[in-house]
């Protein structure tokens, strides 16, 4: 009882020292990060949309505590054009420590550099083998952030091979995987140990028959397929929310710029073009084997 006592005397003690403690550490984190020049990332609200508010919410704050730095949004019409878009990331901060653009701004990326050559300026452009070819001598001092496609296409290949068993596996994809870098999965996957050779379809005509199909990996719209509701299991190449995916998606890829930043800031300083592999999401409530589960982390902690 004398103990309990003693407690209830200290406890006004407890609460006003938490509460001071909180008070230093807000302040400490705010003197820390207020004095260091912030990231600015540019974006628009087609790609919240797309990613989701709440999702893009969680990422910044794993970039800014991440970084050590404060992350500032800019965002920008879908229509801007490249001086607004320039202006935009102007008016954002005096003295960034770098800017992130999508590429769909490259054009505003560009202008923004012109006028501080001494900032970082990082241009997100998903797939190299997508993207229009580039003059480095066009942008000089624009670091170009491409998805290691060929990675990705493996690291699907062994986890589509778990999931398919004995069956077939379906690739659909829209150009994203040229054909040596087709070639050079199958090479991988024998070394590997699978005999599978993958069934590569383009994504924008319809496929018919899945009875032998085991998992499906989708890059690219594939016809629909998503919209059938088949009990396939599928990998998919997405910026969006998995939230807004059906059951039978079980990993998803994903090559957003906010996804990316981390891992490219963290890097700096980069060469003119750096490929850096998506972040995977191996979606764990809807994959009812734990066994399979560990198959899959333990084939992505190897790569």
């Amino acid at each position: 009882m004398r103990f309990l006592g003693s407690v209830r005397k200290l406890l006004p003690l407890f609460i006003i020292l938490f509460v001071l403690f909180v008070f230093l550490l807000a302040g400490g984190l705010f003197l820390v990060y207020g004095n260091r020049p912030p990231v600015l990332i540019v974006t628009d609200s087609l790609f919240t949309q797309i990613y989701g508010q709440e999702r893009l919410e969680k990422q910044g704050r794993k970039i800014s505590s991440g970084l050590f730095r404060q992350l500032i949004t800019v965002p920008v019409s879908d229509t801007a054009g490249s001086e607004l878009v320039a202006i935009a990331v102007e008016g954002a901060s005096p003295s960034p420590w770098a800017v992130l653009f999508p590429y769909r701004y490259l054009e505003g990326a560009r202008l923004y550099k012109q006028s501080r050559p001494e900032v970082p300026v990082l241009v997100f452009g998903g797939s190299k083998s997508m993207a229009p070819p580039l003059s480095l001598t066009e942008d000089p001092g624009i670091n170009f952030i491409y998805t290691d496609t060929l990675t990705d296409l493996y690291r699907a290949g062994l986890a589509a091979a778990h999931l398919a068993g004995e069956k077939d596996i379906l690739v659909f994809q829209d150009n994203l995987f040229p054909e040596e870098q087709q070639e050079l999965l199958l090479e991988r996957l024998n070394t590997s140990g699978f005999s599978q050779e993958p069934i590569f379809h383009n994504a924008s005509t319809y496929y018919a028959s899945f009875d032998n199909i085991g998992c499906v990996i989708i890059a690219g719209p594939a016809a629909g397929f998503l919209e059938r509701e088949l009990e396939i299991p599928a990998l998919l190449f997405s910026w969006a929310d998995p939230a807004l995916t059906p059951y039978s998606v079980k990993v998803i890829f994903d090559d957003s710029p906010w996804t990316l930043a981390l891992k490219a800031l963290k890097a700096l300083p980069l060469g003119p073009q750096t490929l850096i592999p998506s972040e995977l999401n191996i979606i764990r409530d809807r994959i009812a084997e734990k066994s399979v589960f560990r198959q899959l982390r333990a084939i992505f902690n190897k790569l």
